[in-house]
């Protein structure tokens, strides 16, 4: 009798759990999930972006269909704070950001609406080091160059990457970098540095120096002059990381803070308040596209770096930033100038 009392209990369960698996099914089926990018088109994020939603719909139970567009300003706050408050709430809204932009709320930054531990956090789809790069003929080929002389370096915002990884640089580790601001997007600072605006720019993460800016880069018009990361990257095995010559324990620890973040370099995210069950099945259907052999092969043809972290690691990891001591933020927060 316990035996088959214990028998129909699991019969129970597995028909709970498999109406659950179809109820989700059904509600994908037929669907479209729109993916919203936080940055222009052409660059690293909306590269890696439309190379994902290929093959995502396939791994989502129901096969929705996968529909990319660009949800441009701010840096990518723009999209942040419209998924948070104002994107339904239903498991069909999703958005891929920078990483930067989910701790903007740590440096009370104006016009953040949301709380980033909070959002339902799907996958980074890779793990990155920063650059610096400068188009040839500006003088700038090294590190030191950085150091004795006035450069001009481009940002489409004051939070992105491009801003923020310029001014660590010269308030840690002594560079003499401008930003010049206004620009649209990644791609549209390279453009500037070619037409002579500004010598280059920083945050071009190791994915979009080989994905959107190989060509360049190996043809020698578009030079990578240092990389930015707490370990090396082996993607720019031999080039400069003056992260490494620092041995101040409280400057370390401020960098720690600011590079860190590119453990989960280009999250996905989905608005908070989403049914768990259909979080799961995004979750998977992320991590399953990312074993996809077709998927790999296409990102490799395209030259990009697939190096996931799952989305339930990410959002262990953000909260763990988010409890970085008060004396660190604090410092970083006023590097950063707010």
């Amino acid at each position: 009798m316990r035996k088959r009392a214990a028998l129909a209990a699991a019969l129970a369960v597995f028909a709970i759990n498999t109406d659950g698996a179809l109820a989700q099914a059904d509600f994908y089926n037929g669907k479209t999930i729109r993916l919203s990018v936080g940055a222009g088109s052409g660059g690293g994020f909306d590269t890696i972006a439309r190379t994902i939603a290929d093959y995502l719909g396939k791994h989502i139970p129901g096969n929705p269909q996968i529909v990319v567009d660009n949800r441009v300003g701010a840096g990518g706050r723009v999209l942040a704070n419209w998924l948070y408050g104002v994107a339904p709430k239903d498991g069909l809204n999703i958005g891929m950001i920078g990483s930067w932009v989910a701790f903007e709320p740590l440096w009370d930054t104006p016009g953040v609406q949301f709380d980033a531990p909070k959002f339902n956090w799907l996958i980074s789809a890779n793990r990155e080091a920063s650059s610096c790069v400068f188009w040839k003929g500006r003088g700038v080929n090294s590190f030191a160059d950085m150091k004795n002389k006035e450069v001009r370096v481009g940002s489409y915002g004051p939070t992105t990457a491009q801003t923020q990884d310029a001014l660590a640089l010269n308030a840690l580790l002594g560079t003499k970098l401008t930003v010049i601001h206004g620009y649209k997007g990644t791609h549209d600072t390279i453009m500037a540095a070619e037409r002579g605006e500004v010598d280059g720019t920083c945050g071009i993460w190791t994915s979009s120096a080989s994905s959107a800016y190989g060509g360049q880069i190996g043809s020698g018009d578009l030079k990578v002059v240092v990389q930015l990361a707490m370990e090396d990257h082996p993607d720019f095995k031999g080039i400069e990381n003056p992260i490494n010559t620092v041995t101040n324990a409280d400057d370390r620890a401020a960098l720690a803070l600011i590079f860190g973040q590119l453990d989960i370099a280009r999250p996905f995210i989905a608005p908070p308040g989403v049914p768990e069950d259909r979080v799961a099945l995004l979750r998977r259907g992320f991590s399953n596209t990312m074993k996809d052999p077709e998927f790999l092969a296409t990102a490799k043809k395209r030259g990009l770096d697939m190096r996931p972290l799952d989305g339930e690691q990410v959002q262990t990891y953000v909260a763990k930033l988010f409890d970085t001591p008060k004396p660190v933020v604090e410092r970083v927060r006023k590097i950063f100038g707010y």
